[in-house]
């Protein structure tokens, strides 16, 4: 026997006033769970002996259900009301399963519906026994096995170089070269320039007399070798 009148007044029903058809409305839930479901079976009940209906609105599509009836090969006419029924059925089948889902996966403290959290809701209720074959039982635990993150593998430090064998020379490697530095001094080299200006002893000055001829470089050798010197070096001087 259901009470009608405490979901009219807006008061959640005593679970226990559920007997006999109803028996398994709130089956697997426990505490603030099972009195929401039991509140909304209540105004669902409430909704279909007593409100009026626009049997044109549906909330799925009638042709797909004709499409899923006409499957088995015994149905041979379909009246028009049939498919109203069925829609609405199915139509409360999800919500509840959906509700019986999201209980579970707010336990979980997750706030997104996985394929899991059907799977206990179903494990939860005789009433959803012919999902088996789609939703096998043991997926609601093993989920949890799968979902758990294996232990990554321990590599060695970066700081930590491999042993290495007697009679074997450890390879250097050279960085990849850098292109865009072409023609120009490393940073580091400039700087230690700047802060070391001392370390040439000054400026260098060019020499007053380059580009003229020095004689002290000529000596020692006879007068056609000394010629062919000088006149290399004027060629040279011209280009």
């Amino acid at each position: 026997m259901v009470d009608t009148t405490l979901s009219a007044q807006g008061y959640a029903p005593v679970p226990e006033l559920y007997t006999g058809t109803w028996a398994n409305v709130n089956q697997g839930l426990t505490g603030q769970a099972r009195d929401v479901l039991t509140t909304y079976w209540q105004h669902m009940i409430n909704h279909l002996e007593s409100d009026n209906h626009d049997y044109k609105i549906h909330q799925l599509p009638l042709a797909r259900i004709k499409k899923v009836m006409k499957a088995d090969p015994e149905v041979k006419m379909i009246s028009a009301e049939a498919p109203i029924l069925f829609a609405k059925g199915c139509d409360i089948f999800i919500t509840e399963l959906t509700m019986r889902a999201w209980i579970h996966a707010e336990d979980n403290k997750r706030r997104t519906l996985q394929r899991s959290d059907i799977a206990a809701a179903l494990a939860k209720s005789d009433m959803f026994d012919f999902l088996i074959d789609i939703v096998p039982r043991e997926e609601a635990t093993s989920h949890t096995k799968r979902s758990a993150p294996s232990a990554p593998p321990q590599h060695a430090n970066a700081g930590q170089m491999p042993p290495q064998q007697p009679g074997v020379q450890q390879p250097h490697h050279m960085g990849p070269p850098d292109y865009g530095s072409l023609g120009q001094p490393p940073m580091g080299q400039e700087q230690d320039y700047r802060q070391q200006p001392a370390m040439y002893g000054g400026a260098v000055q060019s020499d007053p007399a380059y580009g003229q001829p020095q004689p002290q470089m000529f000596e020692g050798i006879d007068d056609k070798t000394r010629w062919c010197l000088w006149e290399k070096r004027r060629y040279q001087e011209r280009e």
